[in-house]
């Protein structure tokens, strides 16, 4: 079946529609402005990220609802700021990025989001630096 929707056109016609899932975590960080960086110079066109929202409502590039298994320290996404998240790094890095940031840093590429919690979508669109189009 040929989909008519620009988002599953697929980059070469008769070959698999491929996502880079969580920016490609299977070759290291995963939902790092540096990952997306790595699969879109590998050719990836169609990005796929989890978001959650930040206590003072910022979305931010996270899979999990804490923080331990990614940043190796206890918290919940959810009760910290984005100041918190933001002064994160990990060997001098900065680990945890803004959805608009990936938005912003490669607006041809079509971005699959995952809402992880219900905040996500409740406030954090206004942060974004452009309009955010929603399927549901």
């Amino acid at each position: 079946m040929e989909s008519t929707h620009p988002f599953l056109t697929a980059v070469a016609p008769g070959r698999p529609l491929a996502f880079a899932h969580r920016g490609g975590a299977a070759d290291g960080d995963e939902n790092t402005l540096a990952a997306f960086a790595r699969a879109t110079a590998l050719g990836y066109r169609h990005l796929e990220t989890d978001v959650h929202a930040t206590s003072d409502g910022v979305a931010v590039l996270f899979h999990d609802a804490t923080t331990e298994r990614v940043l190796g320290q206890p918290g919940r996404v959810a009760l910290l700021s984005w100041n918190d998240l933001a002064s994160v790094r990990i060997d001098g890095a900065a680990v945890v990025p803004r959805l608009d940031e990936l938005l912003d840093a490669w607006p041809d590429a079509y971005v699959n989001i995952d809402v992880k919690a219900d905040d996500v979508v409740s406030r954090p669109w206004r942060h974004c630096a452009r309009p955010v189009h929603s399927t549901a």
